[in-house]
């Protein structure tokens, strides 16, 4: 899996690593990094657990990551 401190899932499901969640989550991430949900204003993003994330990689079969903008973007 990829080497991203953490992965993030919101209301409709989406899967993303830090770098993919958006300006607005990311702006609010940088002001707290130990946040476990960030409301924006078109979702709620939880930070998923690593057993979390390691249960859906193996879940989909990703070896590499779970974010869904890096795996379809290569």
């Amino acid at each position: 899996m990829q080497t991203i401190t953490s992965f993030w899932s919101d209301l409709n499901g989406r899967i993303a690593c830090e770098d993919h969640i958006g300006f607005e989550a990311s702006a609010k991430l940088s002001t707290n990094k130990s946040r476990k949900k960030i409301t924006t204003s078109m979702t709620t993003w939880s930070k998923m657990t690593t057993a979390e994330a390691t249960e859906f990689a193996e879940l989909v079969g990703c070896e590499h990551t779970i974010c869904e903008s890096c795996r379809y973007s290569a």
